[in-house]
């Protein structure tokens, strides 16, 4: 069960789960849970990832590894080399966290503008996506 403390309700069946605990004399394990985004925020940074390799691959750009016999190989931008090769590296660089999931949306936002500021850069604009934005794009 995840009760948010600070919505009334919540803290009231909170109260009442730790009635009954202490009544019948039970112990318990209480997590704290960081301030992590919720399933709408997940989507839309997954989201993200995809306006982003559409971006770059319209851009022309392509994502050079090194392949075969050490030999470069170019191929087309995708959403998990935007997540593992653009994204978490700059997420590293600012929060050293590993996991997109160990971040917050205030840490969100710092990489969004960090790569805002590259792609205006180069003449191109994109935005986290938002309700609004889906809706003006349409």
């Amino acid at each position: 069960m995840i009760l948010n403390l600070q919505n009334e309700s919540d803290v009231n069946k909170f109260k009442e789960k730790v009635s009954y605990f202490i009544d019948k004399g039970k112990t318990i394990d209480i997590v704290e849970k960081r301030n992590s985004r919720t399933n709408k925020q997940n989507s839309a940074l997954h989201l993200f990832f995809t306006i982003i390799t559409h971006q770059l691959n319209e851009m022309g750009l392509e994502y050079n590894y090194i392949g075969l016999k050490g030999q470069t190989i170019g191929t087309r931008y995708t959403n998990d080399i935007v997540k593992n090769f653009i994204w978490r590296p700059i997420q590293e660089t600012l929060f050293d966290i590993k996991s997109t999931k160990n971040i917050n949306t205030l840490q969100i936002n710092e990489i969004i503008d960090v790569l805002s500021k590259w792609f205006g850069e180069k003449g191109v604009i994109i935005e986290f996506p938002s309700i609004e934005t889906l809706i003006n794009k349409k």
